[in-house]
């Protein structure tokens, strides 16, 4: 039976699917002095494995050209079957402790049994723990010789910077439609398959930009369906694959908060066997597609959760990858993210409502408030209108005049004395008619500071707003009779006063008529 993820593995720099990789180390390894320690970093599937045995030739191969290993010299043979004893391979996540490093440190140190070159290649290396970190860093500080260290990694943020700092990085990456189309495109000429393009399309868009996905996926279709491979049959394979259930239809019961549904689903995908490993891929690609969309890029999705909801998830589908490696139960790390969203999603409604409420009733006690005050001032307003409004009769006006005339005199004995040779004789619209007996008092009373002060005690007197007009009387009559109305006990006090400033009075009056 044919494994086409490792009938088909590169055997040279120029075989990786990742032309920029190989590149890159051929560079190194045509330089006078080739580095020791090296760090390959990047996602699953992406070659660091295969890259990592490559190199393992390369500084072993004793015909070297260009930095590629020739595949025909005695190393190289030996190398590509697998039964160099200089090339030591170890998987971090199993052999994380600091015993492990030390009973490779002591490995290091011996000199190769038949190559030129050991080579320690050392997988999933971010899972070592502190200590052992602490122990390789001596080894790689001064590593001896005849030694050549290949770390790998999916998660280089978790290697401490110490370690880093000594290593020569090189990045992988997911692979890019053209170079998954020319790496499957191998298998499909190596093997003779017949298959259509739009079908090849679709199983690139299925791999998630991982070649080894990629492979193995392609090596299940074709032992099911044979050489000749139908379009419907590949899109059918894929979907039973998965389960019945497409992105878009997940993406839409999240959005509607079916918990209980999308659960049952994935139990039912569970007892199917499906691996979750690729359906979570499988989303991963989906909504990193729709936030993509949402910025213009790609085509425009507007099914299910919005751009914020797609970003969370995303970060939850990240965090289920790495929970994927500790847990037993398989649908469990989905089970998770879907119970955290929609919690979180309700408990953002739940805080949205409450806010929007607070708003509401803010609001309303606001426009009531509002309300009273428009009320208190149309109270107000009436009751000013009212007061201004109401008629003042002339018996008032006549019962007051000498306190208008009182309240005059401080400001100005002139103007209080003319006004005294007046008579009050109508009032009408808040306007006061005065009889005036001589054209010389009815001009300086109209003048304009003089009618201030006049029409001011008016308002202090009468407590409404009033003004005056003064007519020149045809008629000889004299000059309003005073009835004051001022307390008994002020009487004497006024007429004392009265009596003193009479004279004075008779002469301010005179100094205003001659000068």
């Amino acid at each position: 039976m044919s494994v086409f993820h490792l009938k088909y593995r590169p055997i040279k720099f120029s075989d990786l699917d990742l032309t920029d990789v190989a590149t890159s180390l051929k560079k190194y390894l045509g330089g006078k002095d080739i580095p020791q320690s090296f760090l390959f970093s990047g996602p699953k599937g992406a070659g660091k494995t295969s890259a990592a045995r490559i190199l393992a030739r390369a500084v072993n191969c004793t015909d070297l050209k260009e930095g590629e290993p020739c595949g025909k010299c005695d190393n190289c043979k030996e190398i590509i079957k697998g039964g160099a004893m200089d090339i030591i391979e170890m998987d971090g996540a199993s052999n994380r402790g600091i015993e492990d490093i030390r009973s490779l440190k002591d490995k290091a140190y011996l000199l190769p049994s038949k190559l030129d070159k050991k080579v320690f290649i050392i997988d999933e290396v971010h899972m070592l723990t502190k200590d052992a970190f602490n122990a390789l860093l001596k080894l790689i500080e001064e590593p001896p010789k005849h030694t050549i260290f290949v770390l790998c990694t999916t998660d280089a943020e978790k290697i401490p910077e110490t370690v880093l700092s000594r290593l020569v990085r090189v990045d992988f990456r997911k692979g890019g439609k053209n170079e998954l189309f020319n790496s499957l495109k191998k298998i499909i000429d190596g093997e003779g398959i017949e298959i259509a393009k739009e079908a090849i399309d679709f199983i690139v868009d299925k791999s998630d930009g991982s070649f080894r996905n990629l492979q193995r996926n392609f090596n299940e279709l074709y032992l099911q369906l044979g050489k000749k491979l139908k379009t419907d049959e590949v899109f059918k394979f894929y979907l039973d694959k998965s389960g019945s259930y497409s992105e878009v239809d997940f993406d839409e019961d999240l959005n509607k908060g079916e918990i209980k549904l999308i659960l049952e689903k994935l139990e039912k995908m569970a007892n199917d066997g499906i691996d979750f490993s690729s359906f979570r891929c499988k989303l991963m690609n989906y909504f990193q597609k729709k936030i993509l969309a949402f910025y213009g890029v790609g085509e425009k999705n507007n099914n299910g959760i919005d751009l914020e909801d797609s970003e969370f998830l995303i970060n939850l589908l990240v965090k289920a990858s790495k929970q994927e490696k500790e847990m037993e139960i398989d649908q469990l790390p989905m089970e998770l993210v879907v119970v955290e969203f929609i919690s979180q999603k309700r408990s953002d409604i739940s805080q949205k409502n409450k806010e929007e409420t607070e708003v509401v009733k803010t609001s309303v006690t606001k426009v009531e408030e509002v309300k009273e005050e428009i009320k208190a001032e149309e109270t107000l307003e009436e009751a000013i209108m009212l007061k201004e409004d109401c008629s003042l009769r002339m018996e008032t006006v006549e019962k007051k005049w000498s306190s208008l005339l009182m309240t005059i005199k401080p400001f100005n004995h002139s103007v209080e004395a003319f006004l005294r040779a007046t008579r009050p004789i109508s009032i009408k619209n808040k306007k006061v008619i005065l009889e005036v007996f001589y054209p010389f008092h009815k001009d300086r009373l109209e003048e304009e500071k003089n009618r201030k002060i006049v029409e001011d005690c008016m308002n202090k007197t009468y407590g409404i707003n009033l003004c005056f007009e003064c007519v020149l009387g045809k008629s000889k009559k004299g000059p309003l009779v005073i009835k004051n109305d001022t307390p008994m006990e002020n009487v004497s006090d006024q007429l004392v006063e009265k009596k003193n400033n009479s004279s004075s009075d008779i002469y301010d009056v005179a100094k205003e008529i001659f000068g």
